[in-house]
């Protein structure tokens, strides 16, 4: 059993039931009573809690108020087994310690070590990235310092840029770099993945940062996470499982979601759409929003409005024609939908 597991035994312990003994410690986790007792001397000289030897009751016990670890006994070793959990795929977690690994296995020893194996995250679209620029982007956001890096835009174009770094964004499984751009001195959204070498720049030029709110309303003030002003307001219907599941979510934090009223073509009989909902929200990319609208297939309708009701039958009528010729048709006809937001 980990140490971790042992003090928040203590703790709980003499919170419970007025007080714990050395034997008692060492006899429950199968320890020596020499280390129970730096079990102990640890809590009362690194972590502050006012632990005294009780000559009446022969017992460890508090002789004050000490709630530090009250809310941070159980839930915090399972909290670790699940962060252990996700540092195990690279993807989710770009830069990698072994000593974090190290001292997660030593946080979550014992029984709870097994709830990180039984734990697992799945996400196909998560798309890994290259550590090493990681590591170049975090070094730049910790010391607010420009970074030299070559860049291949969604052309192909590969060119060199200067940037400093201001956020780093999973978006959809997609990595991104929010960064003050040298040229223009205004906010931009690059994608990581595009990205093929970073370094700082020499010598190392400290970037000064715009305010926390002006970031933050580039991040939340379009679709998705990604600045624009909204292009306009989109409506879209869903049914069935796919309506009970978007009722559950939150794509954008000025959407609404509002019932559809049962009905059927002619007004009689069964109706078609028991459980429909209308989805409005703002919209800076109506490419974007109509790919996730397309991955819902017949359980989404796109209702508002006009234009992007038109581009979403012209994509399902493109559609069909490639499943009646079931041949791919030339590249004018395809057009990819999961594409990045609006990156540089």
């Amino acid at each position: 059993m980990s140490q971790t597991e042992r003090i928040f035994h203590i703790d709980r312990s003499i919170r419970e039931h007025g007080g714990v003994t050395v034997a008692e410690i060492a006899k429950k986790f199968e320890v020596c009573e020499r280390q129970a007792k730096r079990d102990i001397e640890y809590m009362r000289d690194r972590l502050g809690a006012p632990i005294v030897w009780s000559v009446g009751r022969r017992q460890y016990k508090y002789n004050s108020s000490w709630d530090n670890l009250r809310f941070a006994d159980e839930k915090s070793l399972l909290a670790f087994a699940f962060l252990k959990a996700i540092i195990n795929e690279y993807h989710y977690v770009p830069v990698i310690s072994n000593d974090i690994l190290a001292l997660l296995k030593e946080k979550i020893a014992g029984r709870y070590a097994g709830i990180a194996e039984k734990v697992s995250y799945e996400l196909p679209d998560m798309e890994s990235i290259d550590g090493d620029i990681a590591y170049a982007l975090c070094q730049a956001l910790l010391h607010s310092c420009e970074l030299e890096i070559t860049y291949t835009d969604s052309k192909g174009i590969e060119s060199a840029r200067v940037i400093a770094p201001l956020r780093l964004v999973n978006y959809s499984g997609k990595w991104y770099c929010v960064a003050l751009d040298s040229k223009s001195s205004e906010m931009r959204t690059f994608a990581i993945s595009r990205i093929r070498s970073a370094k700082t720049s020499q010598p190392c030029r400290k970037a000064i940062s715009p305010p926390n709110s002006e970031i933050e309303r580039y991040l939340s003030s379009s679709y998705g996470i990604f600045k624009g002003e909204p292009i306009g307001r989109a409506t879209l219907r869903f049914y069935g499982g796919a309506a009970r599941a978007v009722r559950e979510q939150v794509w954008h934090m000025d959407q609404t979601i509002t019932p559809v009223p049962e009905f059927s073509p002619d007004g009689e009989g069964a109706p078609i759409a028991p459980e429909a909902i209308n989805l409005t929200l703002p919209v800076h990319d109506w490419t974007e929003l109509l790919g996730r609208a397309l991955r819902c297939g017949a359980n989404c309708e796109v209702m508002a409005p006009e234009e992007f009701r038109a581009q979403w039958r012209e994509e399902i009528g493109r559609m069909g024609k490639l499943a009646e010729n079931q041949l791919f048709p030339d590249a004018s006809v395809l057009s990819v939908h999961d594409h990045d937001p609006v990156v540089h």
